[in-house]
Formats: C-alpha cells, structure tokens, sequence
C-alpha cells in the first residue's frame, strides 16, 4: 500500500498550463523507494567446484521499511538542496507477495523490467498524481558488471563477504590468476570504527545496486534513468578474528549500511554527500 508519509502543500496548476510556465514553477515530486525486505548475503567460496557458482547467495529477511527510509531522506535531502522551491510528498512501498514470487523465480535480467511494472500498477491507482510534476523512484537494479573487487549479480542492498588470502583457482592458459589480480587492485578497506584505510584480502562489503528513474507524474512515462552502484569495504586490522565477518558485528553493519544507502540516494541527485538530521515521518500518515 502507498502512503504519504508527510503532509506537505501541493500547488495545483492547470493541467493545460504552458510548458515555460511549468519549467518556472516550483516542482511538486512524489519520492518513492521500492528496495523491498531482501537483504543479499553474498560470500565468496573458497576452493570451486566445477559445478558450482564462485559465491554463495542467500537472501535475509529485513524490516520492509528501515531502508526505504534511508533511500527517502537521502533523496529529500538532496532535493531540498537541488530545488529548493519543490513541493516533495514521500510515498511508502510494500512488495506484495505476487512480486515477491516472481522476482525470486525470474533471471537477473528480467527483474529490473518487473520491479519498475509493479510500480506502474500501483501509481496508476493514485489520483493524487494529477496533483504531481514527477515521480523520482528508486528502483534495485540486479544486472551489474563486476567491478572494484565485488563480484557481479549484486542486485538491490545486500553485504559482499571475502574471505581471506587467494582462494581463486581460475587461472588464464599462461597460469596467470587475472580475476585475483584485478581483486588485488582493490584492496582499499575501512575500519569501521576509526574510519582509518588501510589495505586487506579480506573484506566485508555493504553495497547497494539501484537506478533512479524519474517518471512523469501523469502518464507515467520514464523521462529519465540513472544508474548507481556504491560499496564501501570494510576490515579490521587488529582484530584476531580468523573469518572476517566476525570482525564487524551486525550492528555495525546494519548502522554502515543506513549509511551507506542514505549517501547513495542523495549522490544519485547531487556528486557530493550532505546528509542532515532525520526528519521524523508523520504519525498520521494518509492512505
């Protein structure tokens, strides 16, 4: 169900209004997350199996709203900061269970393509949106490259675990290791409780995936799309730990995380990180 979660004014024009007119207004935009509930728990393998794949994957279920809140305040943050002048309504998102099945039985591919339907269909259930300039949804995106020393299919939020030392044994016809000695260019870790930088083999990784798409507001149309990947590494040089996800406990992780998802919003509308005191969202929220 969507909601409106702060209660804002909304200047309502005519719809025939001329389009210089329209660009000079002040804006009024729906903000919307739909990351869902799915935390992605990936983790390198060590010696492989010829049938396996490189990495495990398993999914953990999370509080559906705790990082569409993180996406929205980053956004509104941003925004506040772009446009000033705009009128910005927060929308909520709950997958339902239909979407939930078929995003867990379609390819990685084909996701994206579903999430972005689903939206559709419940905007289009909305009156209010003849009310709205445009819509700007953050949408998970599922089909990455890899890159920067994570591996590839990291779709929406989730945490990239690798172990320690070289366990690759994908090496090229001349016997050189190329996937380990690109992952070596990338070593560059934080620790997260100094916030110190120091090189690592071993790394726990928060990441999120997602693109933001700006919908017209009255025909739903996509007017724009940007994609975004954003990580950031995590070790600790003087922990004794052998596995290094025991060298982050879960409460650092969950609180690098909002972070993390928070700065990724506000820098897919502004380069630069100004995130600013949480606003509180409306006990009396509309339907």
């Amino acid at each position: 169900m969507l909601k409106r979660l702060w209660a804002l004014a909304v200047i309502v024009l005519p719809l025939a209004a001329p389009a210089q007119e329209a660009a000079q207004r002040p804006q009024t935009i729906a903000l919307i997350s739909t990351l869902g509930d799915q935390l992605s728990i990936v983790k390198q393998r060590g010696k492989r199996a010829s049938s396996l794949d490189d990495f495990s994957r398993r999914t953990v279920q999370v509080d559906p709203q705790l990082l569409n809140m993180a996406v929205l305040r980053g956004l509104d943050s941003a925004l506040a900061a772009e446009e000033p002048a705009s009128q910005r309504i927060m929308l909520r998102w709950s997958a339902n269970p239909g979407l939930v099945e078929q995003l867990r039985n379609a390819s990685f591919e084909a996701r994206d393509a579903l999430v972005l339907d689903a939206l559709r269909e419940r905007l289009i259930q909305i009156p209010q949106r003849a009310e709205w300039d445009r819509i700007e949804a953050i949408l998970p995106r599922y089909a990455w490259e890899s890159r920067e020393g994570m591996p590839s299919r990291l779709g929406g939020i989730g945490i990239y675990v690798k172990p320690t030392g070289n366990q690759w044994e994908l090496l090229d016809e001349d016997g050189i290791d190329r996937k380990q000695e690109q992952a070596d260019q990338d070593q560059t870790t934080t620790d997260p409780r100094t916030g110190e930088q120091h090189k690592s083999k071993a790394y726990v990784a928060p990441f999120i995936s997602f693109e933001r798409v700006t919908l017209d507001a009255k025909t739903l149309t996509v007017v724009a799309r940007k994609p975004q990947f954003t990580h950031t590494k995590y070790s600790d040089p003087k922990s004794n730990a052998i596995d290094v996800i025991e060298q982050v406990s879960p409460a650092e992780i969950v609180t690098q995380l909002n972070k993390l998802v928070e700065q990724a919003a506000y820098r897919s509308v502004r380069g630069s990180v100004e995130v600013g005191p949480v606003k509180p969202a409306s006990k009396d929220a509309d339907k």
